[in-house]
């Protein structure tokens, strides 16, 4: 079964302006008669860059099958066995967090959980998961309870 991973509101204003100010800092350097031609390229590649990077490693949607729970990304996916869940649940409020570029992912730390691994798309969907190795995930499919329903069958 397969999930949807939609942006919410704010990481789609963040991923506009991003890309905005991207355009810009890719395309004034080229306007500028005074900056050197490398310069231009060097200014031009370390946006694209990031901007790349940050659109490979988004999650787009989530899939659940007999064995596991897997986040898909452009370059590939991250696996959870279901055999490795030993909780999963669905968290009240947003939680803070970095970002907003496709979406909030990457590590992040919490004071009260730890460590935790975001693949999160939208603030308002979020669902806990913790592996029997104490590692937390937050996803955020956009069909939350039915989400958490197929993930415990």
């Amino acid at each position: 079964m397969v999930f949807k991973a939609s942006l919410d509101a704010m990481a789609k204003v963040i991923t506009i302006g991003i890309a905005f100010i991207f355009a810009c800092l890719i395309l004034l350097p080229f306007l500028e008669l005074s900056a050197r031609y490398d310069e231009r390229l060097f200014i031009a590649a370390i946006v694209f860059a990031v901007y790349l990077v940050a659109w490979l490693y988004r999650p787009t949607q989530y899939g659940i099958n007999a064995d596991a729970l897997e986040i898909y990304r452009p370059v590939g996916k991250i696996i959870i066995s279901k055999s490795g869940i030993v909780t999963a649940q669905i968290l009240n409020g947003a939680p803070i967090a970095i970002g907003g570029l496709f979406g909030y992912f990457g590590a992040f730390y919490n004071f009260q959980s730890g460590n935790m691994a975001y693949d999160i798309t939208n603030r308002q969907n979020c669902i806990m998961i913790t592996t029997n190795d104490n590692r937390q995930s937050v996803i955020s499919p956009d069909e939350k309870e039915l989400f958490l329903t197929a993930l415990l069958q």
